[in-house]
């Protein structure tokens, strides 16, 4: 929800209860809340000049709650009306939330195998796909994106589209797969070619290509089990 920032300066007792973050969650549930009124109900009370939906607007900065994985101690003090026990409440918030996210069990690639269970979905695409598997030095998956769409079997790609994300997640590793829609999961000349360059190129950027699968209808080519990686 936008709000009108006039709203701010309004005492939060004088704001029809449709606004308030912590009626708002009790009627209709705490999903329904908007970055703003999540971070607002967290952080209680607002400041001098703003109140509490204001406050965390102006902490937020048009961010997502997501960006706050970043903030400091001292990028808290520099906003109005935030002493030391407000910005460390709030600090607090973000910590609980990124060792919920460290504690979350994390998917282990070991083998082409469970490779193969991420990624058997490409099996059933009518279009070719280039999909990267990035993980970290204890082969924990960090994430899994589609860096290409192509059509009639042709994928243009950058190689920016996918290193980009490896810097994103901070990745050792980069497992590509991709599918062949006419079914055959034999690897063309051009695939071998591409996979040449593109663990070149990783090994001068810091990353390591532990594999890349073919995908056919039935079943799937790893160039690590065969040597070519």
């Amino acid at each position: 929800m936008k709000f009108n920032k006039y709203i701010y300066r309004k005492s939060i007792k004088n704001l029809p209860k449709d606004l308030l973050p912590r009626e708002k969650a009790l009627k209709y549930g705490i999903d329904k809340l908007s970055d703003i009124e999540l971070l607002a109900l967290s952080i209680g009370q607002g400041t001098r000049d703003l109140n509490v939906l204001g406050l965390a607007d102006l902490i937020l900065k048009d961010k997502s709650l997501k960006d706050l994985k970043s903030i400091t101690l001292e990028d808290l003090l520099k906003i109005k009306g935030i002493g030391s026990a407000k910005a460390l409440q709030i600090l607090s918030i973000v910590e609980i939330a990124k060792r919920m996210e460290e504690e979350e069990e994390k998917i282990v690639v070991s083998n082409p195998s469970d490779v193969y269970n991420l990624v058997k979905f490409l099996h059933k695409e009518k279009q070719e796909k280039l999909v990267c598997i990035y993980t970290n030095l204890q082969n924990q998956v960090l994430g899994v994106k589609t860096v290409a769409v192509g059509s009639l079997n042709v994928i243009n790609i950058k190689p920016r589209d996918i290193f980009v994300h490896a810097l994103e997640l901070n990745a050792y590793g980069i497992i590509l797969a991709h599918n062949h829609p006419e079914g055959s999961s034999k690897p063309s000349e051009e695939d071998i070619e591409f996979t040449k360059n593109v663990q070149e190129l990783a090994l001068k950027l810091g990353f390591e290509i532990l594999d890349h699968l073919v995908i056919g209808k039935k079943d799937y080519f790893s160039f690590a089990n065969k040597g070519l990686i």
